[in-house]
């Protein structure tokens, strides 16, 4: 008797079978068209209000999110519902660092950072308070599994979203703070703030889809990334 399968049962199952070089191939015919669907948008893909570009840049950074969440879920297979949180830090880290509006703002002729490289030097600082901020929840929490591990992480979850609105006068509560360093690439005197500012708001390619460019360069990254550990012996042992 032959088992019922779902439709993703037989797509994965059609990829599995792939080898290695084909799955390459059909890796970059996917992202090749994914990077040019800002440009040549199909018509029935319409966002009123928004550019297509800046909606595929949020796509892309929930697709980041999403990549780590499966780490955590579907390898090792522990039910964090506070993920984001960390995620939360690590964005707060590089604004609280960059932004004129937070009273931690570290750039400028007398800061650590100059304006050009900020964004990049925020980086490793961001990665370092993220995994120390997971560190310190994690310690205490090692022995916690399924509803138990649930509660705990949406409570850290609930924490940072908490500390995020009421801490006024360090994050600018709701309102959040605003002129985050960015990449300052493709400057002209045109565009004097080059292509990732929120002057280059015209025209298919303008910032939203540079950052959703931005984003995929990313998410392929972080996919050789996640494959090659899910294969390694630490991720054998997580599966």
């Amino acid at each position: 008797m032959s088992t019922l399968l779902a439709p993703g049962d037989r797509l994965r199952e059609w990829w599995d079978g792939l080898s290695r070089v084909q799955k390459w191939g059909f890796g970059i015919l996917l992202f090749g068209a994914l990077a040019l669907l800002p440009l040549y948008t199909p018509p029935f893909l319409d966002t009123p209000g928004i550019s297509f570009g800046g909606t595929m840049a949020q796509f892309a950074m929930v697709a980041i999110i999403a990549i780590g969440l499966n780490v955590v879920v579907g390898q090792a297979g522990l039910l964090d519902l506070g993920y984001v949180g960390f995620y939360a830090v690590g964005a707060y880290t590089v604004a609280l660092l960059t932004s004129p509006d937070s009273p931690w703002n570290r750039l400028g002729p007398t800061g650590l950072f100059s304006a050009p490289w900020a964004w990049l030097s925020c980086v490793p600082l961001a990665m370092a308070l993220t995994a120390l901020a997971r560190l310190i929840l994690g310690t205490p929490t090692l022995r916690l599994r399924g509803d138990y591990l649930a509660i705990v992480t949406l409570g850290f979850g609930e924490i940072i979203r908490l500390l995020a609105d009421n801490l006024a006068g360090v994050t600018n509560g709701p309102r959040g703070l605003n002129e985050v360093a960015f990449p300052r690439v493709g400057e002209t005197p045109k565009l004097p703030e080059g292509v990732f500012s929120s002057g280059n708001s015209h025209g298919q390619a303008n910032y939203g889809t540079w950052w959703f460019w931005l984003g995929l360069g990313l998410i392929v990254a972080l996919l050789i990334l996640v494959g090659n550990l899910e294969r390694s012996r630490v991720g054998r042992a997580w599966v």
